[in-house]
């Protein structure tokens, strides 16, 4: 307990920094880094991991209050989808190549690679003997996305949220939204329903929003102990590791995450130019990142947190079904080459 208390305390002090100084996704961006800080300098520092559920939960709610259903036409939704596959075709193999070159085995290429799905990559990790580079190269690609993107808002290259004049639910009516969200959640993740919390938290608040009639939003403060809670949770996960092998891990997670980004961007580009959206909002949808940093980032931008959503979920579910198949034909390729070297 004493060591839950001390990581939410250093998140709540990073946050509250970031927020002082004005940084943009100040609460995320500022626990997440505080609290990986303290992690490599070798304090402990961790939260339980099934605090994700009811983060998951807080954020599909403020996005169901928001959702707006003004997707392209049929034909442009199918091209974007199109586009985000593509992506996922050349960011995988190049991320593995680049990864079995560095001394990685075939299955831990395929995890770390994988654009994000942290948490499913994460548990698909811990059959390995050693899951660290894993988790530490998906971790390290969160944190820096979430970076980049401050400082492209810091930057004002994107426009930021002007938000609309909206009634604030009470304290009572946002917890049971988040309860109910959490039991629908439950339920839809025993069904193994991909980011079953935040769809359920979307589909409960937005059917709440359109019963009221009124532009709603949580009660004042969710948001921010939410992300406090996210980037702790995220930061955490950093370890301790001899100099340099935690100086290699963290550059061969920060190149990953480079190449893949601009991958997504590249392809964002060409579906941003064909459907006449903003750039920024296509690549936030592709990004290589954990599906709750960058809703949460389409949520403080002035963009629409429900486009990115769907190509994040699509991701998910996508990556989910395909993961572990990949991991086993991994291992057995890896099986055969090993048999071939001893004879």
């Amino acid at each position: 307990m004493m060591i839950w208390l001390r990581t939410c305390a250093l998140g709540t002090a990073g946050g509250w920094l970031a927020h002082r100084a004005g940084f943009p996704s100040d609460w995320l961006l500022g626990a997440m880094l505080i609290v990986a800080l303290a992690a490599m300098a070798g304090l402990d520092v961790r939260l339980p991991k099934f605090l994700l559920a009811p983060i998951q939960a807080c954020l599909g709610v403020a996005v169901g209050l928001r959702l707006e259903f003004d997707f392209p036409a049929p034909s442009s939704l199918l091209f974007s989808v199109t586009g985000l596959l593509l992506c996922l075709a050349t960011q995988i193999p190049l991320g593995q190549y680049m990864l079995r070159r560095l001394g990685w085995s075939s299955q831990e290429a395929v995890m770390g690679a994988s654009p994000g799905a942290l948490s499913i990559m994460a548990a698909l990790a811990t059959q390995l003997d050693n899951p660290i580079r894993v988790i530490l190269s998906q971790t390290v690609r969160v944190i820096a996305l979430v970076a980049l993107v401050s400082v492209i808002m810091l930057l004002e290259w994107v426009p930021t949220l002007n938000t609309p004049a909206s009634q604030e639910l009470s304290l009572t009516t946002t917890v049971l939204l988040v309860l109910v969200t959490w039991v629908v959640g439950r339920g839809a993740a025993w069904l193994r329903v991909p980011a079953s919390y935040i769809l359920a938290g979307v589909a409960i608040s937005a059917a709440y929003a359109a019963w009221a009639g009124v532009s709603a939003v949580p009660v004042d403060g969710l948001i921010p102990v939410s992300m406090i809670l996210l980037g702790a949770l995220v930061g955490s996960r950093l370890k301790p590791l001899p100099a340099k092998e935690m100086g290699q891990l963290l550059l061969v997670g920060l190149l990953i995450s480079l190449s893949s980004s601009v991958i997504a961007l590249g392809w964002a580009v060409v579906v941003a130019w064909w459907l006449d959206l903003p750039v920024f909002q296509v690549w936030l949808a592709y990004a290589p990142g954990a599906v709750e940093a960058m809703i949460y980032l389409a949520l403080v931008t002035g963009l629409e947190p429900s486009w990115v959503i769907f190509h994040h979920v699509l991701r998910i579910l996508l990556l989910g079904l395909c993961a572990g198949w990949l991991m086993r034909r991994a291992g057995a390729g890896e099986s055969i080459t090993n048999e071939q070297g001893k004879a």
